[in-house]
């Protein structure tokens, strides 16, 4: 047996993967997460609304996602004491808004800037790192940094914009705003169809079959054919078990799917394990990430999972082919960024900014001792926020990141999503890219 060791490279932090070889296939696999950071330490003791600042820095791609599922565990403790939070729709929208900004952003730079260069390395030997004098990479840079724009116009400011309190949001946009937000999104959407898709917006989220995608030259047709040329519309299998807990505009409630079977799910049978970490074990433990199951088993988070519970066509037909192999985790979350513009365009054009953008609790905080639970769906996946508080007070702070989910470690003979996905592979290259399908974000993992 052989065990190479290989640090990841283009993903948020640091991480490093580990693979044990038997018949020159991998036989064994872990990932390494190494720099603990201590978010959920640091809260312990603090009073409660500090959490809506220190929790944004967790995180400097998904900042809004954490200081969304904060504030949705605070409302739920005020909810759990009988407080009644009145949250309107000015204010929901908004914090979508901020959300899908978020996501899109996420998108086309783990696209253009992780993907892509990957599958240009893997295509040709000779390749030096030309993906970023490419004309689609400035492109794609002006792009990211026009939704950031679009989304600080709201949040104040990107990364870690603390602009969510109990009851709704901090900003009070004006319609200069809203008109200038749109500007902005209408630019996003052209760089998506002539770059990314290939086909209008209308045309890319009305399809339901993989050749359709096929059919215009784009980045995103590459990155297909070149995946398939590659085996990846057969590689990076799991097990198939897909989750989102978090609401969506794509569908309702907490679900589950087996394969294609979609079902209610329950939050209360998320468990948490400390196995392999230096927490539970400073000699043998070897990352800092923990691991998250429902009901004990592993499931996939994040854009094919929401994808696939939501039904949606043209994902469900590329799983109809290549089931969750790496190219169609790839196209799942290429064509939730179809879906978040369609949806952010929506709300921007309806958002009714004469509403109240908040209306805080009753209830004086140091007052508040009860325990709350927030959930969204970041751009990786489900994300989970539990507080417990007592006078105002945060006892424990908890968080369940949607790379702990995906990328936490299993046992032999119970492999986690990722561990399944490297299992019985003959390349530490694709191994590489097939991690990064994944989209990992070490540094949520490690907060």
């Amino acid at each position: 047996m052989k065990i190479t060791k290989e640090i990841i490279e283009r993903i948020e932090g640091e991480a490093a993967l580990e693979v044990e070889w038997e018949d020159e296939k991998i036989a064994f696999a872990k990932l390494k997460f190494f720099n603990y950071r201590g978010i959920e330490e640091i809260l312990r003791k603090r009073p409660l609304y500090d959490a809506l600042a220190f929790t944004p820095r967790v995180c400097g791609i998904c900042s809004h996602s954490h200081a969304l599922a904060c504030v949705r565990a605070i409302e739920s403790c005020f909810e759990h004491a009988q407080e009644t939070i009145t949250l309107n729709k000015k204010a929901r929208d908004i914090r979508e808004i901020a959300l899908n900004a978020e996501k899109i952003h996420n998108h086309i730079k783990w696209y253009f800037f992780s993907i892509l260069p990957e599958l240009e390395k893997i295509d040709d030997p000779t390749y030096r790192g030309d993906a970023f004098k490419k004309p689609r990479w400035f492109l794609a840079q002006n792009a990211i940094t026009e939704t950031l724009k679009m989304g600080a116009i709201f949040s104040g400011q990107w990364p870690h914009g603390s602009f969510v309190a109990p009851g709704g949001v901090t900003c009070d946009p004006v319609s200069l705003d809203v008109l200038n937000a749109r500007g902005i999104l209408e630019k996003v959407i052209t760089f998506c169809e002539e770059t990314l898709f290939g086909f209008s917006l209308e045309e890319f989220t009305g399809f339901d079959s993989a050749v359709q995608v096929m059919a215009s030259p784009s980045a995103l047709s590459w990155g297909i054919d070149t995946m398939i040329r590659h085996a990846f519309d057969r590689l990076g299998r799991s097990h198939d078990r897909f989750l989102a807990l978090g609401d969506s505009f794509l569908y309702e409630g907490a679900l589950k799917s087996a394969k294609t079977t979609v079902l209610p799910a329950d939050i209360k049978y998320i468990s948490e394990s400390l196995a392999h970490t230096f927490f539970e074990d400073t000699t043998q433990g070897y990352t800092y990430s923990k691991t998250a199951t429902y009901k004990k088993s592993f499931f996939e988070v994040g854009p094919l999972a929401r994808m696939m519970v939501a039904k949606e066509g043209l994902i469900r037909d590329f799983h109809r082919r290549f089931k969750d192999a790496a190219l169609t985790r790839v196209m799942a979350r290429v064509a939730e960024c179809a879906h978040l513009l369609v949806q952010t365009k929506r709300l921007l054009e309806n958002l009714d900014i004469r509403e109240a953008s908040l209306i805080p609790p009753k209830r004086n905080v140091h007052e508040l001792s009860a325990e709350g639970i927030g959930v969204v769906e970041a751009p990786r996946g489900s994300l989970i926020h539990t507080i417990n508080v007592r006078h105002g007070v945060i006892e424990r702070y908890d968080i369940i990141t949607p790379t702990v989910w995906n990328l936490g470690n299993g046992e032999r003979d119970n492999l986690s999503v990722v561990q399944k996905a490297l299992v019985g592979l003959d390349s530490l290259t694709k191994a590489d890219f097939i991690v990064k399908s994944f989209d990992v974000c070490s540094v949520c993992t490690t907060q």
